[in-house]
């Protein structure tokens, strides 16, 4: 019968001491978190590519979301531009500055409302316009001078002259200035024939003036000559002026009115023309 007592048997120095089932029991504890461990890395290296992908394609829709929204407010930047400028046009092109005066009528502004293009063309109609009205002005100056000079029909004269003023000057700027002023401006192709419609009768009427017969308003050549031959000289300087005003207006206007034809008329014509065929070949297509 053993002694329980006495002190256990010493192990061996040869035998194992991983053998004890608690050192056992440790170790398989750590090898299990040994290979959790290992396991978790693994997985987190596999798994990385997929998370990377994420993070790109996260990316790129903030990135398309962000140039989207740049994009509205661009077109809303535009969007407040146009209606600014509409506004200014409106502000400026809605009040009346012609004539010049305490009661303007319309609104006239060839560098705002004129192509650049026909700017120049359009300038050279107007001053020939007001030219047009100074030799009517120095016309019936030279009517009055007639009848002060003792001219047989200088009183015929001069009420003809009186009336041409207003009404000559009012119907040239209603019927072939303003018309060609709106056909630059409005692209409409009837306005041009208006122009060179009426500016046909303008011609005639500078033809009919530069003539100058007796009675007709006009201080034109025929009274030009019988006002210097009969000694009237201040008389005659006047008739002169109307005489060389007229023949110029005529000439200014026809070389106008043939430009315009060049370089105006033919264009919305051919663009007239035009619409229709290039429809007809939408409509086949």
């Amino acid at each position: 019968m053993s002694n329980p007592f006495s002190d256990p048997q010493p192990q061996s120095l040869d035998s194992n001491p991983f053998a004890d089932p608690a050192v056992q029991a440790g170790l398989n504890s750590h090898a299990h978190e040994e290979y959790d461990a290992a396991s978790f890395k693994g997985a987190s290296t596999y798994d990385l590519p997929d998370q990377q992908a994420a993070a790109a394609s996260g990316n790129a829709d903030m990135q398309a979301r962000l140039a989207d929204l740049q994009r509205r407010e661009q077109e809303l930047a535009a969007r407040e531009t146009a209606l600014k400028q509409k506004q200014e046009h409106i502000r400026k092109h809605g009040r009346n500055n012609w004539p010049p005066g305490p009661f303007p009528l319309l609104f006239h502004s060839i560098e705002d409302e004129i192509p650049q293009a026909h700017q120049a063309t359009m300038t050279t109609i107007y001053r020939i316009w007001m030219f047009l009205i100074l030799t009517l002005i120095i016309n019936l100056v030279g009517a009055i001078l007639l009848l002060v000079s003792g001219a047989s029909n200088g009183g015929s004269d001069l009420g003809a002259a009186i009336m041409y003023v207003p009404v000559i000057g009012a119907l040239s700027f209603l019927l072939w200035y303003r018309p060609v002023y709106n056909a630059y401006a409005k692209e409409y192709s009837f306005f041009f024939y208006a122009f060179f419609l009426f500016g046909t009768f303008h011609v005639a009427f500078c033809a009919y003036m530069f003539i100058g017969i007796p009675s007709s308003g006009s201080a034109g050549l025929i009274n030009l000559i019988s006002r210097f031959t009969g000694g009237h000289i201040v008389a005659g300087v006047f008739c002169a002026l109307a005489t060389a005003g007229h023949g110029e207006q005529g000439h200014s206007f026809a070389q106008a009115k043939q430009e315009i034809q060049m370089y105006g008329i033919k264009q919305y014509l051919f663009k007239a023309h035009s619409m229709p065929a290039s429809a007809n070949q939408t409509a086949e297509v």
